[in-house]
């Protein structure tokens, strides 16, 4: 093999990152992505020889980048007293070289799709090097702390589903790389355009049973039909059920200079004039408005609490009002943590051999006192408004999932607020939702033009066109049971409006369910304790305190016990 490198590197060390960035690197690559729900792999006993062969028998490939030249890295084994990764090197096939870098930090990467679904690499872990060793053989031993990026590919989304960078790469990028190689993603929905795929997002979040079934108005950025019409694929890549009882498209024709946003009803919001906040104030009375003014991936991310805050966190946005302003819309840029997908699981973990049990008693509770419950712990984003009688509520956002942000909209009644400013509260459990980007317009809606869409077709794997099932809110359902089911669905295009622009949205309506075989016993008495109000956000606090005080993270990361790796 050639000489690897133009001249040896001397590798500097990198300060190690706190305790808390390397939780949320282990967070981020031990959840399954999305839906509430992590898959663990149970290794017992944990150690680099399981762990590797955990990788070989998955069959995840992991690829080695350094300047414009890759590999793929094979035979991997860890070396802890040295904190490097070694393996063996050898020339990339060419059904794994479809991932192309994005020009630019906030792009997806995309790749061309290869002529037939299975040609397709099925999971990679990219890492990025600063350096690469010289070696005059196929063998390296790659320092921690050369490891400047590490990024996780899907087949079924086609872009980038983890992506972890800067300076708290290092030992902890080591860990996120062999437990991403033995984890799946969770892409629910991507869209076709041309021959790239972008993943959208996850639908009907936190529906878990069939009582909680409910509609979803997920936006589809940068969706155009190609020369059939439009398509998009719906996937199942998880442990669970789903049920899809309608999957329609929405195209709203309107300005260009307008934005459209479906709020949680359906209700068509148009921004056109978003002011941003003059204040953002955390409950510790830090101004965030920084990271919240614009959409560029900084966040706040609902992390402090004062004594006594019970483990929920908020934020107040003081807004300056037009005068004569009798409402609003407020627009969030916002996703689900992935610290709140890894505690849910582990809530779910501690109803052991009872959790199916359990499920089928949830599916006879009423809705509304299901999400009454995930109200009192404080799972939703809630919204408040400062009134003359102090803060009243005014409605939630429905969980979404981690894996991508979304603009969600709610409109807002000001007639109880008598002074020159709007502010708002949005507050939930201790580090459960990420907010980006925060506005509020006072301008009243302008008219648009709606069409909605019916499939054409929708054909899963076995080749059956099932868009009867998904056409209307009826008691048809369309079941994708088992991972790897997929749907691929199309829709006709029309003629396009006069407008200058269009945005689409997929609306959706349906439940999943949980598959789990936990094999362990509960403690009855213990769960009972979960009906009290804020039980589960304390809950939260208590296992992300032990968490971040474990120094064996990468044991406790893929170590679970009681759950059987089915």
């Amino acid at each position: 093999m050639k000489r690897l490198g133009r001249s040896p590197r001397n590798f500097k060390s990198r300060q190690l990152p706190s305790a808390g960035a390397l939780l949320l690197i282990v967070i981020y690559v031990t959840t399954v992505i999305g839906c509430s729900y992590y898959k663990v792999n149970t290794i017992d006993p944990l150690s680099n020889e399981a762990i590797i062969e955990q990788v070989k028998r998955k069959k995840k490939y992991i690829i080695l980048h350094y300047e414009e030249e890759a590999w793929h890295l094979k035979d991997i084994t860890l070396d802890d007293a040295s904190q490097e990764l070694k393996g063996t090197l050898e020339a990339l096939p060419p059904n794994h070289m479809y991932y192309k870098t994005a020009k630019g930090e906030k792009k997806a990467n995309r790749y061309k799709s290869a002529k037939e679904w299975q040609d397709r690499p099925v999971y990679e872990v990219h890492i990025y090097l600063s350096s690469l060793p010289a070696t005059e053989d196929a063998k390296v031993s790659i320092p921690f702390s050369s490891m400047s990026k590490v990024q996780v590919y899907d087949t079924h989304v086609g872009a980038t589903v983890l992506s972890v960078a800067g300076t708290v790469i290092g030992i902890a990028a080591a860990v996120g790389i062999i437990i991403a190689a033995l984890k799946s993603s969770c892409p629910f929905v991507y869209t076709q355009d041309g021959e790239s795929y972008s993943f959208q997002g996850e639908m009907f979040g936190g529906a878990i049973y069939s009582s909680l079934e409910r509609d979803d108005y997920m936006p589809l950025p940068g969706f155009t039909p190609t020369t059939d019409g439009y398509r998009l694929i719906i996937a199942n890549e998880l442990l669970e059920r789903q049920y899809i009882n309608l999957a329609n498209l929405i195209v709203v024709y309107h300005p260009n200079d307008a934005q459209v946003i479906l709020d949680k009803n359906g209700n068509i919001q148009t921004i056109t004039h978003a002011e941003t906040p003059v204040l953002a104030m955390s409950n510790t009375n830090i101004d965030f408005l920084g990271h919240i003014r614009s959409k560029d991936s900084v966040s706040y991310l609902f992390d402090e609490l004062m004594p006594g805050d019970d483990a929920v966190s908020s934020i107040t946005l003081t807004f300056k009002r037009p005068q004569h302003s009798t409402s609003a819309k407020l627009i969030v840029n916002a996703r689900n943590s992935y610290w709140l997908d890894y505690v849910y699981g582990k809530f779910t973990e501690q109803f052991g051999i009872y959790f199916n049990e359990f499920c089928k008693e949830q599916k006879k509770v009423p809705a509304k006192k299901n999400i009454q419950w995930t109200l009192d712990q404080n799972i939703p984003l809630s919204v408040y408004i400062q009134t003359s009688k102090g803060w009243e509520f005014v409605d939630f956002f429905h969980s979404m999932g981690p894996l991508a942000s979304r603009d969600l909209v709610m409109p807002i009644d000001l007639s109880k607020i008598n002074s020159n400013e709007v502010k708002i509260k949005l507050e939930c459990g201790f580090k459960f939702w990420e907010v980006d980007y925060v506005s509020l317009d006072f301008s009243d809606n302008i008219p648009v033009k709606v069409q909605h869409l019916i499939s054409t077709s929708a054909i899963d794997k076995k080749g059956i066109d099932v868009s009867e099932s998904i056409a209307a809110s009826d008691d048809k359902y369309l079941i994708q049971p088992e991972i790897g089911n997929a749907v691929t669905i199309k829709y006709r295009a029309t003629e396009p409006a006069t407008e200058d622009k269009q945005s689409v949205f997929l609306h959706s309506r349906g439940y999943y369910e949980y598959i789990r075989n936990y094999t362990n016993w509960p403690d009855f008495a213990y769960l009972k304790s979960f009906k009290n109000k804020g039980a589960f956000t304390r809950f939260s606090k208590e296992q992300y305190d032990a968490f971040v005080g474990t120094k064996e993270l990468l044991s406790a990361a893929l170590h679970q016990p009681g759950v059987s790796d089915n």
